[in-house]
């Protein structure tokens, strides 16, 4: 993956993908844009007029231009969707993270809102309905729902193999959280344990019971302290009867 960080570089880069774009040079463009850092590639797209930008979404899978929709900024994002083909646009709601959706449907008036929930995938409509519900900036409104979970009763070598066989969009695996089989959360053991570990060792000898987590309505600067006080790259949201309902990231709040 590229970084466009230094000046001539950028200028060359940006000026191939420009041509390729104008002449409809499809393969050239998706290899050269598909493979900058997203936040570049959302830089690129905000240099773009009206026309270019509606090229771009010709090029463009819906799931690969929500990296750069999830980029862009709050009123950025309501003028964008106004230019999108409905039915793209759905799809590319249907796959972005459960709370990047629902920080863009905090914009929309109700009217709007519906418009899209209903023709999106029930499932993807519901947890951003669910998410919705709960007061701005509170730990529930902040959370993503795309978790992978363990069980406490595999080995290291079959979480790992499951692992590579994934098709789940977690929004992150390097915790990965043990749950019995109410959802109820008993432990956590990041990636790197896995790695180090033996293939046979259970993950309950494994993992760390010693956790850390927060209520759906605890408010967002708490959980900044939570994971600024431990140095954690996400905080585990559970009900009172410690049930896991999704996770909110180091980046979800900074």
């Amino acid at each position: 993956m590229l970084k466009l960080h230094q000046y001539k570089f950028r200028e060359e880069y940006t000026y191939y993908m420009l041509q390729a774009l104008k002449e409809g040079e499809r393969e050239g463009f998706r290899k050269d844009f598909l493979n900058l850092h997203p936040s570049d590639q959302t830089d690129f797209f905000l240099t773009l007029d009206h026309q270019r930008r509606e090229r771009i979404y010709t090029l463009l899978s819906p799931a690969e231009f929500g990296e750069i929709f999830s980029e862009l900024a709050p009123t950025r994002q309501k003028n964008i969707i106004q230019e999108l083909d409905q039915t793209y646009a759905v799809e590319m709601l249907n796959d972005l993270p459960s709370d990047d959706a629902t920080d863009f449907f905090g914009l929309l008036s109700h009217k709007q809102a519906d418009f899209f929930l209903d023709r999106m995938e029930k499932e993807e409509a519901e947890d951003i309905k669910h998410l919705l519900a709960y007061p701005k900036g509170s730990a529930g409104s902040l959370m993503t729902t795309d978790i992978y979970t363990i069980d406490g009763a595999d080995t290291v070598m079959k979480v790992l193999n499951d692992l590579r066989l994934m098709t789940s969009d977690a929004e992150t695996i390097y915790y990965l959280y043990v749950t019995d089989h109410n959802k109820r959360l008993l432990g956590v053991a990041s990636l790197r344990q896995l790695i180090v570990a033996s293939a046979e060792q259970l993950i309950l000898d494994l993992m760390s019971s010693k956790l850390i987590a927060a209520s759906p309505d605890t408010p967002r600067a708490e959980i900044v302290e939570i994971i600024k006080r431990y140095g954690l790259l996400a905080v585990p949201v559970v009900t009172p009867d410690n049930k896991l309902m999704g996770i909110v990231t180091f980046d979800d709040v900074v």
